[in-house]
């Protein structure tokens, strides 16, 4: 029993090796690689290791182990490619045009095949390791069948989701997990669609990008989360909400506005809204990245950071290319300050000690007022009490505290930026609104206009007149994400016309990026003639 225990342990080891090493190899030549470190990723993985070694079936572990290598090799050849890994719609886009994407990898293949040598080798030993001792290790007769329901669940989960969310790559999770969401995702909707359960890929004009004489001036964009202007005092709530902020009203570098967001879900709002995109279901244009705001922006010269409090922002955020940001910081790379609050974000800032005489093009996403609210700001700022019994008044009153914080730390960002002496285009939105009680309902995640009421503000730092009348005209009294990005974009160099748009016509999307949960078209001009005074 001693030697088939060491003699299973020592295949656990090289197996192990296999599914794990490959991507901590390869982000040490990477810098812009961050996957593979996530330790729920991991311990996932490593349970797929146990039942191999569990399985008594040599036929079904090399089986399992040769998709394993497949799909671990596939996606870090992709990322070393794309800078991104890709998705159940990357796939049915290349079996749409399997010609070309052959011809692609072909024509790069030398530059890609170095990325997979770990994963090659590795696999190699696995599979010499588990024939040398398949009938020296410890097995039963049920770890095959746990070992074919593990690597099958996803695919079971997709045909029931009605959501690709959960299946889209997480850029910290690894190339194994990725490749096994993404092609089970991808033969779950094959099989939906054959059944006429689901819609196959819409196809649209491609939009234009012309490149014009960008802004010398540093790009900030400041995205809030969960933050309804029907909360803000600024806007007419009646609770002084935002007295930091108000004061700004008086200034002329200072812009507000309604604006409408282009999801009630965090990570729908920021794939499109980073990506530019008007559609609500553009898988071609949203996979070819076009349009992204970080890929533009490190194309213009750009330096480009992220820095967020948000604590699970390889899933929020997999719609970022990371081989386009210079700087990563997530809440964990945060844990070294005091505290679990947004405030965070400006002591990252000063930390970086960034050379502002250089273009800089930063992001910094919040969280302060994601539920539940009391989490996310400090005690010491609470001014709406939250020790009572009443539902509505709870939420009420600890929301209210969140967007006080919020408002707060928005300002003290918007005065960093004045002592750096740069010309400088702060932008800030909200990645969705929250509903606090309309039509009885609470949170967001709702196809509905309510919750995609997010302000906008702008504060220009050392900007001429002319310029910021170009914002005010190009922004007015009510906006939304997507003309937001389309000005950003322009600041940063570049002009995009998208022959899809419709006059006044823009959409809400629900929880999937690719309009599988719903989406609704508004009437800008409409919703101006309702809001704005």
């Amino acid at each position: 029993m001693t030697d088939r225990l060491y003699k299973s342990f020592l295949v656990f080891v090289v197996l192990a090796l296999f599914v794990i090493l490959p991507d901590i190899v390869y982000g040490s030549v990477n810098d812009k690689y961050i996957a593979g470190f996530d330790l729920k990723s991991s311990i996932i993985t490593l349970l797929f290791v146990i039942f191999i070694i569990l399985s008594r079936s040599y036929k079904l572990n090399v089986s399992i182990l040769t998709l394993f290598f497949f799909w671990q090799s596939s996606q870090i050849m992709y990322f070393e490619y794309f800078g991104r890994f890709y998705s159940a719609f990357d796939i049915e886009l290349m079996t749409r045009e399997y010609h070309d994407a052959v011809l692609g990898f072909l024509d790069v293949a030398d530059f890609l095949v170095l990325p997979a040598i770990c994963s090659t080798l590795l696999f190699v030993a696995s599979i010499y390791s588990l024939n040398k001792y398949r009938t020296q290790i410890i097995t039963t007769k049920w770890g095959g069948y746990l070992l074919v329901v593990l690597v099958l669940l996803p695919f079971i989960q997709s045909l029931k989701s009605e959501s690709s969310q959960k299946f889209q790559p997480n850029i910290a999770h690894s190339s194994l997990k990725n490749g096994l969401y993404s092609h089970s995702y991808f033969f779950a909707r094959l099989l939906k669609i054959s059944f006429g359960l689901q819609d196959k890929i819409v196809s649209y004009l491609p939009y234009e990008v012309t490149t014009i004489e960008p802004k010398d001036a540093n790009v900030v964009v400041i995205m809030g989360e969960s933050l309804s202007y029907l909360n803000m005092g600024m806007f007419g709530y009646n609770r002084d909400t935002t007295p930091d902020l108000k004061v700004f009203l008086e200034n002329s570098n200072f812009i507000s506005s309604k604006s409408i967001s282009s999801a009630v879900s965090t990570r729908v709002s920021l794939a499109l809204f980073f990506n530019t995109v008007y559609e609500p279901n553009n898988v071609e244009h949203f996979n070819k990245s076009t349009t992204s705001l970080f890929k533009l922006a490190k194309e213009a010269g750009y330096n480009t950071h992220y820095i967020t409090t948000q604590k699970n922002a390889g899933a929020l955020s997999f719609s970022f290319s990371p081989s386009h940001i210079d700087t990563w910081k997530e809440n964990k790379d945060l844990n070294k300050y005091d505290g679990d609050y947004d405030n965070r974000l400006l002591l990252e800032l000063k930390d970086l000690k960034l050379d502002y005489n250089q273009p800089q093009f930063l992001t910094l996403h919040m969280r302060s007022a994601h539920a539940p609210y009391v989490d996310n700001y400090p005690a010491s700022d609470e001014k709406f009490p939250v020790n009572n019994d009443n539902y509505e008044s709870y939420m009420r009153n600890s929301y209210d505290n969140s967007v006080l914080y919020t408002q707060k730390i928005i300002t003290e960002l918007f005065n960093f930026f004045k002592s750096t002496n740069k010309p400088t285009y702060i932008f800030f939105t909200a990645d969705h609104g929250e509903l606090l009680g309309q039509n009885g309902q609470f949170g967001h995640n709702v196809v509905d206009i309510e919750a995609a009421k997010v302000p906008f503000f702008f504060y220009g730092v050392n900007l001429s007149e002319q310029s910021l009348d170009d914002v005010r005209s190009n922004i007015g009294c009510l906006t939304n994400h997507y003309l937001i990005s389309k000005y950003i974009a322009k600041v940063l160099g570049y002009d995009i016309t998208n022959p899809n748009e419709k006059l006044h016509k823009y959409y809400l999307n629900g929880t999937d990026l690719y309009g599988n949960a719903g989406y609704l078209q508004y009437d800008l001009l409409q919703q101006k003639q309702m809001s704005c005074e």
